[in-house]
């Protein structure tokens, strides 16, 4: 017994010895773990911080319901407050890990930690991604604005405004004044300043009257929400319930501090319809109206505008004429001037027009005449409309003969009716207003400028004046070459009316019945909304060559028969007419270049005799449908499709240099030629055929749209907008004939939102020169073998998971880049541009960019950049290398960068450093520096503006 506990002794002995081994095994593998864990995680919060900071600035820029954003922003502070506490906590027990078993508890806290880490860093990407992608700014500048500087009454209003938005308890603030005192300029001045200051507001929306009041919506709640969601970034299309799109805004809105500003209210306007959220953070409410009531409710602050005291208005005039001119008004001119001024008697409106009147002027004689026509005795007791009176002579007078003529065609039209631009340039074609090489769009231009015309949304409305239509009316009767009829309401006669000499005639909405069969010198005839259905007297109508009938609801054929070939028709609109079909005889509209017509979704095939009216150079289809689309998407692609079946079946109108759909919630220009520039839509590739065929356009620079609809404001980089002549692909570019004819005469490809092209190879394309891919994500590697072999431009943008730009393989497929731009790639950690064998891939490029790479940490050593003249490096935190030294980079003139970035930057001493002050100018805190790289020829030149080396 006593040798068997002598041996079950030892066992237990070598046992606890064993265990103590393995315990100082362990606890020098926890020690390990303990530091490799920390470092991670300390690396990882960094990546975050810089994710965190991102974002930051994004959301100071950008519109986005800010709760999912403020929640994450507060999670990584709290996050960041935890990653401290664990590193106090572990340089406390660095020294005590040297001789004792370390605390397991603070692995585990560090391991949470890590992981919390990376699963916020996800969440913080996803929330830079989905601000990135909404793009609505807090605050968008106005532009072209009249300034009212050293304007005191104007410029205290203005302070006055600001202090009032600071007040709890009144949710509106009502600017008001008579007509013409510049009420809605202030208002516009109070959106710039905000934009300027210290942010106020989470978002701030500008509403023009122009907009809210166009009469394309059933009332104006709804065309204010269609405002205020398209600021907002929402989707909206084919929703048709007002109650929907209201919920939508006001989800959207709720908690949020918004800035509504109205221009020109006249009267009560039902913010709940709309779906604008009543709320207590502060929210408010600035609109300026001329009449007295409130329509936002009865707490409101009042500012009250005067006109101008006589300093103030030619203070106001030369503001004005200066900005025109750059020069100030002197001498004999001057003095006229002031009286001009003077006569103006103080209305902001006038002193503006009559400013913009007189900014080419310099003669004294032009001034003093226009002083007379003011002066000309008024004949009313609104003192503003005297005014106008006066002036509107002013205007008319100094137009040329032609453009007098054009301008009196507006009186075809009920006052403040919209007239749409293209009806008026028709209407001047066919009187040979435009002939010697005129355009109708500079005519408009004069038009508006001289105030005889006022702009609606886009200049494709413009309305007349009850005052200038008056006017015009006096002139068509006493003296004017061209002779007019028109009739406004239904109970004439205008069987009382002479007919015969008539060149134009209006009896839009005048239920008239019947016309008289001699007209033979008409040329213009407007029925619009007329309720007949009688057949025209074509046979009298030989000078006719503009005909609306559009809206004639109960018209069920043409409302003509087409005898001879001696018709001289060149306009006709027939749209929103229940016409069944189009007669053969149609083709013999040998003159027709213009045509509007209605179609019925399904219902296209008796049509398209259309197709042989070989001289038609403009085509708009109104497409009608009783269809409801659920969302947005499924709209745009029943759109997509009705245009597709459509273009194949005029594809024989090689002429067309405007071809058009109307929908009832967009209008899709599949054609459209402006000046030199013709661009063309199509849904998908297949569709090009049709409309390239027999195509002529040497002359012509080239943009195709490929799935991506025209518009004038491309989300592109600023440095890709000099390439206007492109292929623009929202889908893989499939190589067949008709493609490769138009890329031989573009330069330029554009490729966007394409997520399922995985490499550019999918693109073959050697000869294109410029190249932007952008919003491609999914894309990994740009390049494998083939690439293109005449690139010269690569711009690279917002490719999310893109992470190696050319593989080996595609190295000699690149050697013509000169300019390289990547932006906002956040995958990418590695820059590689040397080949296999060692040398640049890129011995060509002069211009080298980097915008916004958060997770780049290398640009591969060894690069000689034989060509290299600019590189822009700008927010990639994590780069802390370039491969830059005394023996490479020959040519390099110019480094812009950010000055913090730069002075923490690993380069060589003598480069960064050895720079000599050439000048400094504190006002822009401007310092140019001079540095040698290799001999003196080659220089480096970083200018400092602030926080960046530019």
């Amino acid at each position: 017994q006593a040798i068997t506990g002598v041996l079950q002794t030892g066992t237990g002995v070598l046992q606890a010895g064993t265990a103590v081994v393995q315990v100082i095994q362990s606890s020098a593998e926890n020690k390990a773990k303990l530091r490799n864990d920390f470092s991670l995680m300390k690396e990882r919060m960094a990546r975050l911080l810089t994710i965190r900071d991102g974002v930051k600035k994004k959301f100071q820029k950008y519109w986005f319901p800010g709760n999912r954003i403020v929640s994450w922003l507060d999670e990584v502070e709290m996050i960041n407050g935890q990653v401290e506490e664990l590193t106090a906590k572990f340089s406390n027990i660095e020294e005590a890990i040297k001789i004792h078993i370390p605390q397991y508890d603070l692995i585990q806290k560090i391991g949470i930690e890590y992981a919390n880490i990376n699963r916020v860093i996800q969440e913080g990407k996803e929330c830079e991604e989905a601000l990135v992608k909404r793009g609505a700014n807090r605050i968008v500048e106005l532009d072209a604005l009249i300034s009212i500087k050293h304007i005191p009454a104007l410029e205290k209003k203005l302070d006055q405004l600001l202090e009032y938005l600071k007040y709890d308890g009144y949710n509106s603030i009502k600017v008001h004044g008579e007509k013409g005192t510049g009420k809605s300029v202030l208002i516009q001045h109070l959106n710039n300043r905000l934009a300027n200051a210290k942010k106020m507001f989470d978002i701030v929306i500008w509403l023009p009257s122009s907009k809210f009041r166009n009469n394309k919506y059933s009332s104006i709640e709804v065309a204010i929400q269609h405002m205020v969601a398209e600021r907002l970034g929402l989707d909206i299309l084919g929703i048709e319930d007002v109650n929907v799109v209201a919920s939508k805004l006001r989800t959207e809105l709720d908690g949020a501090t918004y800035l509504l500003l109205f221009d020109d209210v006249m009267e009560a306007i039902k913010l709940e319809a709309v779906g604008i959220p009543t709320n207590t953070k502060g929210s408010k409410i600035v609109y300026a109206t001329s009449k007295s009531a409130s329509p936002f409710g009865q707490l409101f602050f009042s500012i009250k505008l005067e006109r101008l005291s006589e300093g103030d208005s030619w203070q106001l005039f030369e503001n004005i004429w200066n900005a025109e001119n750059d020069k100030k008004v002197k001498g004999e001119i001057q003095t006229i001037a002031r009286k001009i001024v003077k006569w103006c008697d103080g209305y902001f409106s006038l002193i503006k027009i009559v400013a913009k009147l007189f900014k080419s002027e310099t003669s004294h004689a032009r001034w003093s005449n226009g002083l007379k026509i003011l002066r000309k005795p008024a004949k009313r007791g609104d003192i503003y409309m005297q005014a106008l009176e006066n002036f509107w002579h002013l205007s008319y007078d100094v137009l040329d003969k032609n453009q007098k003529n054009c301008f009196l065609f507006s009186v075809l039209y009920p006052e403040e009716y919209k007239i749409p631009t293209d009806c008026l340039f028709d209407c001047w074609a066919a009187h040979n207003l435009l002939e010697n090489e005129v355009i109708g769009e500079d005519i408009l231009d004069c038009l508006l400028e001289m105030a005889l015309l006022n702009e609606s949304s886009n200049k494709q409305y413009v309305t007349i004046s009850k005052l200038c239509r008056g006017a015009a009316m006096k002139i068509l009767q006493k003296d004017c070459e061209f002779k007019c009829l028109v009739v406004e309401k239904t109970s004439e006669n205008v069987q009382n009316y002479s007919w015969e000499d008539r060149h134009w005639i209006s009896l839009a909405d005048s239920g008239i019945e019947v016309l008289p069969k001699k007209m033979k010198e008409l040329i213009v005839l407007d029925l619009y909304k007329a309720r007949f259905e009688f057949v025209l007297p074509m046979t009298n109508l030989k000078k006719l060559k503009v005909l609306y009938v559009n809206g004639c609801a109960v018209l069920k054929k043409l409302p003509f028969e087409i005898e001879g070939h001696d018709n001289m028709l060149e306009v006709l609109d027939i749209r929103g007419c229940i016409i069944n079909e189009i007669p053969q005889d149609f083709k013999r509209l040998e003159h027709l270049r213009r045509l509007m017509v209605s179609v019925k979704e399904g219902d296209t095939q008796n049509r398209f005799i259309i197709s042989e009216l070989s001289s038609l150079k403009e085509l708009i289809i109104d497409v009608k449908s009783n269809a409801l689309h659920n969302d947005g998407d499924s709209y745009m692609t029943w759109c997509d499709e009705v245009i597709e079946r459509i273009i194949e079946k005029v594809e024989t109108l090689d002429k067309l240099t405007t071809f058009k759909f109307c929908f009832k919630y967009d209008t899709i220009d599949v054609i459209q030629l402006s000046g030199d520039t013709l661009r063309i839509f199509v849904p998908k590739q297949g569709s090009l055929q049709h409309i390239w065929n027999k195509r002529n356009i040497h002359n012509s620079t080239l943009q195709i749209y490929i799935g991506f609809r025209m518009t004038p404001n491309l989300e592109i980089p600023d440095y890709f907008y000099k390439y206007d002549s492109f292929v623009l692909s929202c889908e893989k570019i499939v190589i067949e004939p008709v493609i490769k004819e138009v890329l031989l005469k573009v330069n330029a490809l554009i490729t966007l939102n394409d997520n399922s092209m995985e490499h550019l190879d999918q693109t073959v394309v050697p000869y294109i020169e410029h190249c932007l891919v952008q919003r491609c994500n999914k894309i990994e590697t740009l390049m494998l073998t083939h690439g293109f072999l005449n690139l010269k431009t690569l711009v690279l943008s917002q490719c999310s998971q893109l992470k190696v730009l050319f593989s080996n393989g595609a190295s000699q497929q690149v050697m013509c880049i000169e300019h390289l731009e990547i932006r906002d790639c956040p995958a990418i950690e590695k820059i590689n541009m040397l080949s296999a064998s060692g040398g640049d891939i890129l011995p060509k490029l002069t211009t080298f960019v980097l915008h916004d790479l958060r997770m780049l940490t290398e640009i591969c050593p060894g690069l000689e950049w034989p060509s290299l003249i600019t590189m822009e490096i700008h927010e990639c935190p994590l780069l802390t290398k370039i491969p830059l030294s005394l023996n490479n980079a020959n040519n390099l003139l110019h480094i812009k960068v950010e000055k913090e970035w730069w002075s923490n930057l690993q380069l060589d001493h003598e480069i960064k450093q050895n720079g000599l002050p050439y000048s400094q100018e504190a006002k822009y805190n401007v310092v140019d520096m001079s540095v040698c790289l290799k001999d003196i020829a080659a220089s480096i030149f970083l200018v400092v503006h602030g926080n960046y080396f530019g």
